[in-house]
C-alpha cells in the first residue's frame, strides 16, 4: 500500500477529527452532525475502496483499516457509519453488481452524497443465518420482498440497502438465499425508529420492513439463489472492518491510561513507577499491538476469499474481545474518576460492548473457527509462533480422541477455536515485527507470545468434564 497516498490522508483524518468530532457530544445528542458527515465525504472517505471507474479511490482494504481505526480513536459510532458503509454496506454492490447497477448506485457513495446499509438480521435470524425468513418472489421481472430486519446499522439515514431474502427457486436453486440491493426511495420500505443503546448511541441502529416491496430482477447481485458464498465474503469485509475500528477504541484508552498513570500520583510515587501498574501497562500495549497485527494480515488476504474469512474470523474475536479488555482496564486505572462520565473513559467502554456480538457473536465463531481448523486439510509447516503447534497437538488430540465425531462437539470445537485465534494473533505480531524492525515492537511482541501461550496451554489442558446431571438441571431452570 502506497504511503505517500495513505499517510497523507491519515493526516487529514486525525486534523478534521480533531477539530469537528466531539464524542460527548455525539453520544449526548445519539447522532453525528450532518456536517462531521460533510467534511469526512469532502476527504474522500466514504469512496476510498471503491472502483476508480465510478469515482472511488481503488485503495487496499488495508487503507480502509487505517482510517477506520483513526477514527475510532476520536469517536467509535463516526467509525462505525464510515466503516459500515465500505464494507458490509457496498462490499456486494462492488464485488457482483452488474455494471448498470453499479452505475446507478455507486458514483453517489462514492462521494458521500450517499450512505450504505446491511440488512441481514431478524427476530428469529441472528447469527443462525439459515434460518432468515425475509422472503423475495419473483413476479415477471421484479421481485417483490416481504419480511423484517432488524439492527440494521446506518439504516436511519441509508440510501442505498443491501438486503438478505431467501428466494426459492429462483436461479434454479429450491431453498436458495440471495443478495439484494436497492435505494431507500423503493415503494414498501418503512424505516422504523432509532434503537436506544448502550454504545454506538451516534450510529444509526433501526428496523426496516419491507411490505411487498418490488425491485428489479437485475438488483440482485450475482447468481440469483447462489448468496451464501457472496454473504460469507460481505461478512468477512464487515469483521475486518469492525476489528479496524476496536483497533482504535483500544488506542484511545491505552493513550489515555498511559498519560494518567505517568501524572497521577499514589504511595508518593507515580502510579507508572507501580510495579503492578508497570505490567498492566505493558500487557495493553501488547494485546493492541496483536489487534492491529492481525487486522493488518487478515487485509493483506483481501484477495484470497477464503484465508480472509478465516483471519477475519480470528480477527473479530481478539479485536472486540481486547478491546474491551483494554478499554475496560484503562478505566480502572483512572480509578473512580474513569467512572464519571464527564472524563471520556466510559464512553469507549459502552462502545466497545456490541463488537462483541454483532457480525456474529463471539461464541458462534470461535465454534466456527474450530471448525474450520478441523477441517483444514493441512496446518502450517513453518510457525513463527510457539503457540502454533500447541494448537496443532490440540487439533490432534481432540482428532485422536473422538474421530469424526468431534465434528458435533460444538464446546471443543469453541476450545480449538479460541487457541486459533490466539494462535493467529501471534502469528501476525511475529510477521509484523519482522517487517518493521523495531526494538520496541520485538519486547512487545515476545509479551504477546506469552499471552497467547497462557491460554493456548490451558486450552490444551482443560480437564472440566461437566456432569450431565448439572447440565440438564441448569438447562431444565433450576439455578443455585
Amino acid at each position: 500500500m502506497p504511503d505517500d497516498v495513505v499517510a497523507p490522508l491519515l493526516d487529514g483524518v486525525r486534523d478534521f477529527a480533531s477539530r469537528h468530532i466531539n464524542a460527548q457530544r455525539i453520544d449526548a445528542e445519539r447522532r453525528i452532525p450532518r456536517a462531521v458527515l460533510d467534511g469526512l465525504a469532502e476527504l474522500g472517505l466514504f469512496g476510498i475502496t471503491l472502483p476508480e471507474a465510478y469515482g472511488g479511490s481503488a485503495l487496499p482494504a488495508l487503507a480502509a483499516c487505517r482510517v477506520v481505526a483513526t477514527l475510532a480513536e476520536f469517536d467509535r459510532s463516526v467509525a462505525t457509519t464510515v466503516g459500515l458503509h465500505l464494507g458490509l454496506g457496498t462490499r456486494g454492490l462492488v464485488a457482483w453488481g452488474t455494471p448498470e447497477l453499479k452505475g446507478q448506485f455507486l458514483p453517489k457513495l462514492a462521494t458521500g452524497e450517499h450512505l450504505a446499509a446491511f440488512a441481514t438480521t431478524e427476530p428469529g435470524a441472528g447469527s443462525d443465518l439459515s434460518a432468515i425468513a425475509t422472503k423475495g418472489v419473483a413476479h415477471g421481472e421484479k421481485l417483490v420482498l416481504n419480511g423484517q430486519k432488524i439492527y440494521v446499522t446506518n439504516g436511519g439515514f441509508a440510501d442505498v440497502y443491501t438486503v438478505t431474502a431467501s428466494t426459492p427457486g429462483l436461479g434454479g436453486a429450491a431453498r436458495g438465499t440471495s443478495l439484494v440491493t436497492f435505494g431507500a426511495d423503493t415503494p414498501g420500505i418503512v424505516r422504523l425508529g432509532e434503537e436506544h443503546k448502550l454504545g454506538l448511541k451516534g450510529s444509526s441502529t433501526i428496523t426496516l420492513m419491507l411490505d411487498d416491496a418490488a425491485v428489479p430482477l437485475g438488483n440482485v447481485l450475482g447468481l440469483p439463489g447462489h448468496g451464501q458464498e457472496q454473504l460469507a465474503h460481505v461478512l468477512s469485509w464487515g469483521r475486518l472492518l469492525l476489528s479496524s475500528g476496536c483497533v482504535g477504541s483500544a488506542r484511545f484508552s491505552l493513550r489515555r491510561a498511559a498519560a494518567h498513570v505517568h501524572e497521577r500520583r499514589q504511595f508518593g510515587k507515580p502510579l507508572a513507577e507501580q510495579e503492578v501498574v508497570q505490567r498492566q501497562l505493558t500487557e495493553m500495549s501488547a494485546r493492541v499491538l496483536a489487534m492491529r497485527a492481525l487486522v493488518e494480515s487478515a487485509a493483506e488476504h483481501e484477495h484470497d476469499w477464503a484465508e480472509l474469512s478465516r483471519l477475519t474470523t480470528s480477527a473479530k474475536v481478539m479485536c472486540s474481545e481486547g478491546a474491551w479488555a483494554v478499554c475496560d482496564l484503562g478505566l480502572q486505572l483512572h480509578g473512580g474518576a474513569g467512572y464519571i462520565e464527564d472524563t471520556g473513559l466510559a464512553l469507549p467502554l459502552r462502545d466497545a460492548r456490541v463488537p462483541r456480538i454483532f457480525e456474529g457473536a463471539n461464541d458462534v465463531l470461535l465454534t466456527h473457527l474450530g471448525m474450520l481448523e478441523l477441517g483444514r486439510p493441512w496446518l502450517p509447516t513453518e510457525a513463527r509462533s510457539s503457540t502454533t503447534p500447541v494448537v496443532a497437538a490440540l487439533r490432534e488430540q481432540l482428532t485422536q480422541t473422538y474421530g469424526l465425531r468431534v465434528m458435533g462437539r460444538k464446546a471443543d470445537q469453541h476450545r480449538l477455536g479460541l487457541a486459533c485465534a490466539w494462535r493467529d494473533a501471534a502469528e501476525a505480531t511475529h510477521a509484523l515485527v519482522a517487517r518493521e524492525d523495531d526494538s520496541m515492537l520485538t519486547t512487545l511482541a515476545k509479551v504477546v507470545e506469552a499471552q497467547a501461550m497462557r491460554v493456548v496451554r490451558t486450552l490444551l489442558n482443560d480437564d472440566l468434564t461437566l456432569d450431565p446431571h448439572l447440565i440438564a438441571a441448569l438447562a431444565a431452570g433450576s439455578l443455585p
